[in-house]
């Protein structure tokens, strides 16, 4: 009892005391508790006097224990006294050490002080009665730092010092919807997480392919996701499944967030951070009352952010994983799977009996249009993503100014993959299949013909999930997904032989077939004759 008195009052003397003078470590339960207690004198007389020197500096001890570190206890109970004490030590931040959880075996200390500050904004979340929003989380900004100041502190430090993968974990938190965690990384390390070499190609060869650019922004990538998510819902609109719409519609919630508040930030991350020192010193105060709520709301109208713009509701979740229906692997055929189309094409290959009078008459462009009007901040992001000009100069009404556009990226570039990958290309051409927007397809193939590539092989994982086939040694082309598509569909006519045939399913066969054959015919003129064409 005198001791755990001790260490709660951070009495060093009687804390020393009542250890055995013989005994050179401390019970990992005392470390716990000291940590727990931010009994920084204590803490401190441990490593001076060797006591428990190597116990609270050699992590490698506790790794075979399968136990949390002293480090990351102390990032857990927000204790940044304690934590850089340890780093005066020589104890490195970017260490990880054993985790409970099974899914995430190898966690970081910085991990440990954001899911506490996870914590706090969850005790926000349960108070409020309707759907939380993204104006919500700033405007709690206020309340919740000065809730939570410890954290702030530990998070900052954590996240200057730590130089390995911060840049990943400000990846999975910006794409999963985890904006509190988000948040906290933009109040306290904003240079890392606004670079504009955020992320390495390698490291997201399954999400956007290999010949990219090298590097990319967090804001490029989102909002690339972001146009190419709008696309699957929009081309998915026939599929009667509940759960794919949600997960699509959640998806595009989740990105927008994410890129809504890397703006706020960009325009206005300095006077928000400014704030925080008021923040701490000033006694806790009820949000509607508070003067800095105001200027909060103040500083974002100043940088033309206005509130209402931020009206973007927030998905709260802690899965490293979201329900989307792309998985990260081959598909596995052996089962049906519960969820609607993989891809843009794929009710094309699909079982017939799609009921096309239930077909939403949208196209692509509109529903790109009506997303940037509803998100004005999202307007100059338009224009500063390849990906994204690209999905823009498609949009364009005029067949003839759209050919234009495409040739002046071409020209314009040298370099046509510099411009986009190919695959992306691919995947807008089977949007304009679908949509049996012929004419437009034809002057896609006229424009971009070098981009295409029609006998270069796509992507596995993207061959995958538009192509029943699980022959992982083979990667098909181009060619070979028009003749797949083909074949399913003479298949399914050869399969109503003999059967009473639906004068509607009959219908959509004959469209498939119709399309499928057109898009075939003209890939195989224009890949003899395109440079004739064009002249």
């Amino acid at each position: 009892m005198v001791k755990k008195e001790a260490m709660e009052a951070d009495d060093v003397e009687a804390f020393l005391a009542s250890l055995d003078p013989k005994c050179k470590r401390c019970p990992p339960q005392v470390v716990a508790k000291l940590l727990e207690s931010r009994a920084i004198g204590c803490v401190t007389a441990l490593l001076e006097r060797k006591i428990a020197h190597n116990q609270l500096l050699d992590l490698r001890r506790h790794r075979a224990k399968n136990c949390l570190q002293p480090l990351h206890y102390a990032a857990k109970f927000g204790f940044h006294e304690a934590i850089e004490l340890f780093i005066r030590h020589g104890v490195s931040p970017s260490l990880s050490c054993l985790s409970f959880r099974p899914h995430k075996l190898e966690t970081g200390a910085i991990d440990y002080a954001l899911e506490a500050s996870w914590d706090e904004w969850n005790k926000k979340a349960e108070e409020s009665r309707s759907g939380l929003l993204l104006s919500d989380l700033i405007l709690w900004l206020p309340e919740w730092i000065s809730d939570a100041g410890n954290w702030w502190h530990t998070v900052k430090l954590l996240g200057r010092a730590n130089d390995t993968g911060l840049e990943m974990k400000t990846y999975e938190y910006a794409r999963n919807g985890q904006a509190a965690k988000l948040l906290w990384l933009l109040l306290a390390v904003p240079d890392r997480v606004l670079s504009p070499t955020f992320l390495h190609f390698l490291t997201l060869r399954s999400e956007i392919g290999t010949s990219l650019l090298k590097y990319h922004s967090l804001r490029d990538f989102l909002t690339a996701q972001l146009a190419f998510v709008v696309a699957d819902i929009w081309c998915c609109s026939d599929c009667n499944d509940p759960q794919l719409s949600k997960s699509l519609e959640e998806k595009r919630s989740i990105l927008t967030s994410s890129l809504l508040l890397l703006q706020v930030f960009q325009r206005a991350g300095t006077q928000l951070s400014n704030l925080i020192p008021m923040l701490l010193e000033k006694e806790k105060q009820h949000l509607s009352n508070s003067p800095i709520a105001q200027q909060v709301q103040t500083i974002l109208e100043g940088a033309g952010i206005p509130l209402s713009s931020l009206n973007c509701p927030i998905i709260s979740t802690q899965d490293s994983k979201i329900n989307y229906p792309y998985p990260s692997g081959p598909l596995n055929h052996s089962r049906k799977p519960s969820h609607g189309p993989r891809g843009p094409l794929a009710f094309l290959i699909q079982p017939a009996g799609v009921n096309r009078s239930e077909i939403l008459d949208s196209e692509f462009s509109r529903a790109i249009e009506k997303l940037c009007n509803y998100h004005p901040c999202l307007k100059e992001l338009s224009s500063q993503v390849s990906s994204f000009k690209l999905i823009f100069i498609f949009c364009l009404p005029d067949l003839v100014e759209k050919m234009h556009c495409m040739l002046q990226l071409e020209l314009g570039y040298g370099k046509p993959t510099k411009v986009i990958h190919p695959i992306y290309l691919a995947k807008l051409c089977f949007i304009y299949i679908t949509e049996r927007r012929i004419a437009e397809f034809t002057a896609a193939l006229m424009a971009v013909r070098v981009l295409l590539q029609f006998d270069h092989p796509l992507s596995p994982q993207m061959s995958y999930r538009i192509m029943d086939m699980d022959h992982k040694d083979y990667t098909p082309t181009f060619y070979d997904f028009l003749l797949h598509a083909l074949r399913r569909v003479l298949d399914e006519e050869i399969s109503l032989t003999g059967k009473s045939k639906d004068n509607a399913t009959v219908q959509i066969l004959k469209e498939k077939k119709s399309i499928l054959a057109s898009a075939f015919l003209l890939t195989r003129i224009f890949e003899n004759s395109s440079q004739r064409i064009h002249r």
